[in-house]
């Protein structure tokens, strides 16, 4: 059966207060898992691939809930890991400021509904520069080769495409990240000051 995973990210080091500074949402979906047993392995596995990445990206926390998923609506209940609470590096950069990894079903490039992408960041400031370095790239191809290994590595399941408007499930074929940052606006902090200087003549 087809299972989904909500992975929830985020920098605070408060455990009581996860929610505060939530930084980011992943959603993974995998075909093949058998039973309740085999989604909470998996889910296990890709809670802690996310926070062997907190050496380069700001991940005070990670949170995975699994749950089985016929591309309608989840059943079951649903299997839920948060990683131990880690200090995040105290130079942050931009939390408006990604980087995407892309995958996809077919030749790349793919079709429009044949791809995907998951959004991963902020960086410490130390990661931050005009492009993202190729070293910084190579770590989010790993990820993406981890989490399509997690299958093997967990359950003879597989991280797969699933495309809402046809309701279909399809295996990917290929991974890819460009040396370019992804911002959005709504990845931002609210505003807390504004000043105003009027004009001298």
């Amino acid at each position: 059966m087809p299972a989904r995973f909500i992975v929830s990210f985020g920098s605070t080091t408060d455990p009581g207060n996860e929610w505060s500074d939530l930084r980011g949402t992943n959603t993974l979906y995998y075909q093949g898992v058998d039973n309740q047993s085999e989604i909470e392995q998996l889910a296990q596995y890709i809670a802690t691939q996310y926070a062997s990445l907190n050496s380069n990206i700001i991940l005070g926390f990670v949170k995975v809930a699994g749950y089985f998923f016929d591309g309608v609506s989840p059943s079951g209940p649903p299997a839920t890991v948060k990683t131990a609470q880690q200090v995040s590096p105290v130079a942050v950069g931009p939390r408006e400021v990604a980087l995407c990894l892309s995958y996809g079903a077919g030749v790349y490039p793919g079709v429009p509904r044949g791809r995907g992408r998951i959004y991963i960041g902020p960086f410490g400031a130390g990661e931050m520069s005009e492009y993202p370095s190729t070293g910084l790239m190579n770590i989010l191809l790993a990820h993406g080769q981890a989490l399509y290994n997690a299958g093997s590595a967990a359950v003879s399941s597989q991280w797969s495409l699933y495309s809402p408007t046809v309701q279909a499930f399809t295996a990917l074929t290929w991974i890819a990240v460009d040396n370019a940052w992804d911002t959005q606006r709504s990845r931002g902090l609210e505003r807390t000051v504004k000043t105003v200087a009027a004009l001298a003549i």
